[in-house]
């Protein structure tokens, strides 16, 4: 029980510091993309050619790897009002539901958007010489990091070293 426990400590530790980079990079990144492109457009009178085309694929690859930091931080969607209020047991149970749908549709979100990823093959983005699957390879992993958040984090819940009310988001009261 206690290697299972120190795994899970550090998986979860590994992912939140990965998730936190990759988070911080990506935002960056198109941060200045943006600005740069809106700079050469309406001060130097001069658009780049890659102005639209190569955001666009940076900000569809930070919304999966993003979806996964919000799955790592609670912070996506759901009902938390409802779970609060819940008994112990039933919160546990809830929530231990809860993880195997995230993780289903994680696993489904890794294994379609591989095929959709590979699809992509050896095209080229229009503007810029980058291979269009670097960016469409962000669905399949953000679905496999949310299934390794959620299985990992059920592992913690079924070997009681995580307690439900660690999975909600931070109150707002």
């Amino acid at each position: 029980m206690a290697r299972l426990t120190a795994f899970v400590a550090f998986v979860d530790l590994w992912l939140t510091r990965v998730l936190d980079a990759a988070v911080i990079g990506l935002a960056g990144l198109l941060f200045c993309l943006l600005n740069y492109a809106v700079f050469t457009r309406f001060i130097l009178n001069d658009s780049v050619s890659w102005s639209e085309e190569l955001p666009a694929h940076v900000l569809a690859t930070l919304t999966f790897i993003g979806a996964a930091y919000l799955t790592r931080t609670s912070e996506h969607l759901g009902f938390d009002a409802v779970v609060r209020i819940l008994r112990p047991g039933l919160k546990r149970a809830v929530m231990a539901g809860n993880l195997i749908l995230m993780a289903f549709f994680g696993g489904l979100l890794a294994y379609y958007g591989g095929i959709a990823a590979q699809s992509f093959g050896s095209r080229m983005l229009i503007s810029v010489d980058l291979p269009m699957a670097l960016f469409r390879y962000a669905m399949p992993v953000g679905g496999a990091l949310i299934a390794l958040i959620s299985l990992t984090r059920l592992a913690g819940l079924l070997t009681g070293q995580v307690h439900p009310d660690d999975l909600l988001p931070e109150s707002d009261a």
